[in-house]
């Protein structure tokens, strides 16, 4: 049996649509069908295009059933149908990422001038597939494929995503997963956030007490954490680079380094000691400024991440810097005086200086947080904007690269109900400020995963997807040419592709119910109670209650929530949950039956403070889904 996209859409071939994301530059469709089936040989006209038809069989043979052949050189007549990639007779306007493929009954082409380009002329070719190609088991003898021609590239060379595992740990196989899906929407960079004052993720050979130590953390008296040694570092880089994804490390300096701190407590301007941290925030404890120790061990640690990463950037944080242990610091003072420095924020820009020097004398470029403006930017820095975009606009007026990612648009640990999926797909990263010159300096955007709230990968997923989907279109397709609505309906065939790739996907937004605070808390178990609009409820549905820690020293312990509707509880979940640093069983399904009294709808839950009464979060309504039966 043949599968066919278009046969599968229901619709007459001439007006199949191509449901291919990010949208292409070009995209014309034409009469006839290519048939690709598990003998399908792949020609390759050079080393790297040989490189590329390989990962690209081995994407396709969960779903073929097989690995299709692959062979050097060009297809001669009297050869089977066949797909063949060339970087020797491309067109050299397509540039590093740029591609052409063409579909004819006897063969599909991919010409490009780089192995990029015809790699994400691939992907092209896998979404013109059903989306049963996207699966992991076979489910047909071949796929025919719709004649026609794509001209594509991108319109930015940066089209990144951030995954934070240094607040919740993330396995290899996770990562290597993610970078599949980067991969598949031509997005081109895993931006790997590797340290924070919640744990130390990378092993660093010349100081092992930063994995030893650094690496764990003690959450409600569990042992929790983990870290990747150079092996599977290596191996995580490897993978990424067949797939056209450049892995840029952050090593978080001067701030977010508690971690490091309670394994090198000298490094510190207190001398600590320190615990490695289990609740969010920003922390005083940073490296010391004055210390030249400090610099001598983030340049040797750096000489380690070098080794590992071959990335021409490489990103140190800057961000959320409190300088008051900077103030206090004789070594930091002294270090401000013998450098003729007028206050602590050109103390900081000082340190970035000295760690962009470094960097730069080892041929890399320096990737910092907006606040590496204050106090004066380094040389060759470029900044990541993600205070909004007034960031952007300084550093690229000041002849600086940018890459944007702000809150407003970018940052998807936040729900839905924040930044919605068109909210995403509205981001302009180049803002209207500049001139085409200052612009050039824009190279990309970024949606970042914070990992606060998201112990669990299937967390990470619903946060991620799919308005990572909307941000690479984002980044790829020319500002004129998006159209949300064409989007949508792509998107609708995308989430098919989605579910076999095993991604869980967010439903719609959920309603914040209210509030705790340290005002409302107390460390004796009491009884809470958020007022329910009665719109919000269907008969015969589960409600999801969530309890989303926000920030504070201390967890909140639930024991049990209930709705109350009239005066009478409806529906209740009793069982022990706690939401702080990391989450255990912080929700709870309400079963709703099937006929509702009439009255004021009240959720109550029993609640207290966990050690101390400095907590604050919010209480959430998730959509309701259709009750289970009885």
């Amino acid at each position: 049996m043949l599968w066919t996209a278009w046969i599968a859409c229901g619709l007459p071939l001439a007006a199949a649509p191509w449901n291919i994301i990010p949208k292409p530059e070009s995209a014309e469709p034409a009469a006839g069908t290519f048939e690709l089936n598990r003998q399908t040989p792949w020609f390759a006209d050079s080393r790297e295009a040989s490189g590329v038809a390989s990962v690209a069989v081995r994407m396709l043979e969960p779903a073929m059933g097989g690995r299709m052949p692959v062979l050097r050189g060009k297809p001669r007549a009297g050869d089977p149908p066949s797909v063949w990639l060339s970087t020797k007779t491309a067109d050299p306007s397509l540039g590093e990422e740029g591609y052409e493929l063409v579909v004819e009954p006897r063969g599909v082409s991919i010409r490009a001038p780089r192995p990029a380009g015809l790699f994400y002329g691939v992907q092209t070719l896998r979404q013109m597939l059903p989306p049963e190609a996207f699966g992991d088991r076979p489910v047909a003898d071949g796929f025919l494929v719709r004649c026609g021609r794509v001209v594509d590239r991108p319109r930015f060379r940066w089209r990144g995503y951030l995954l934070d595992v240094g607040r919740h740990f993330r396995t290899v196989e996770y990562v290597k997963r993610t970078i599949d899906r980067l991969a598949s929407l031509k997005m081109n960079v895993l931006h790997w956030h590797l340290t924070e004052d919640q744990g130390w993720r990378i092993e660093i050979k010349k100081y092992p007490k930063l994995t030893a130590i650094g690496a764990w953390r003690t959450d409600g008296g569990l042992r929790y954490g983990g870290f990747y040694t150079q092996r599977e570092v290596r191996e995580v880089v490897r993978y990424a680079a067949e797939r056209h994804v450049t892995v840029v490390p952050e090593i978080e300096m001067p701030g977010h380094c508690v971690a490091a701190l309670a394994a090198y407590p000298e490094l510190s301007c207190t001398g600590g000691p320190f615990q490695v941290a289990n609740r969010w925030g920003v922390f005083e404890d940073v490296y010391c400024a004055g210390n030249d120790e400090t610099l001598e061990f983030l340049k040797r640690v750096l000489d380690e991440v070098l080794g590992l990463f071959p990335s021409t950037f490489i990103h140190i944080g800057g961000d959320e810097v409190p300088k008051t242990r900077w103030r206090a610091c004789a070594k930091c003072q002294e270090r401000m005086r013998r450098e003729g420095l007028r206050d602590e924020h050109e103390l900081q820009s000082w340190f970035i200086r000295q760690i962009d020097r470094y960097l730069a004398s080892k041929g890399r470029r320096l990737v910092g947080w907006d606040e590496i403006l204050e106090g004066g930017l380094a040389e060759g820095a470029t900044v990541q904007s993600w205070r909004g975009m007034g960031g952007a606009i300084q550093a690229a007026k000041a002849g600086h690269d940018v890459i944007a990612s702000p809150t407003s648009h970018c940052y998807l640990d936040y729900p839905l109900s924040a930044i919605s999926l068109e909210k995403a797909y509205s981001f302009e990263p180049v803002p209207a400020e500049l001139t085409a010159e200052e612009a050039r300096h824009i190279l990309g955007l970024e949606g970042n995963m914070w990992g606060e709230r998201t112990p669990e990968e299937e967390d990470v997923d619903r946060q991620t997807f799919p308005r990572l989907v909307a941000l690479a279109e984002v980044g790829w397709t020319k500002k004129e040419a998006r159209d949300w609505s064409d989007f949508q309906r792509r998107l609708s065939a995308h989430r098919r592709r989605m579910e076999l790739q095993g991604i869980a996907l967010a439903s719609a937004a959920g309603v914040r119910l209210g509030d705790w605070t340290p005002e409302t808390v107390s460390e004796t178990a009491r009884d809470a109670s958020w007022p329910v609009p009665r719109r919000l409820l269907q008969e015969g549905r589960d409600l999801v209650v969530e309890f989303q820690y926000e920030s504070g020293l201390h967890g909140l312990e639930v024991t049990g929530v209930w709705l109350e509707v009239g005066g009478r509880t409806v529906a209740e979940d009793r069982h022990v949950g706690f939401a702080g640093a990391s989450n255990r069983a912080n929700r709870y399904a309400l079963r709703l039956p099937r006929e509702l009294p009439q009255g004021t709808v009240v959720l109550r839950a029993t609640i207290r403070s966990d050690g101390g009464t400095d907590s604050r979060g919010a209480v959430w309504l998730l959509p309701s889904r259709p009750a289970k039966q009885r």
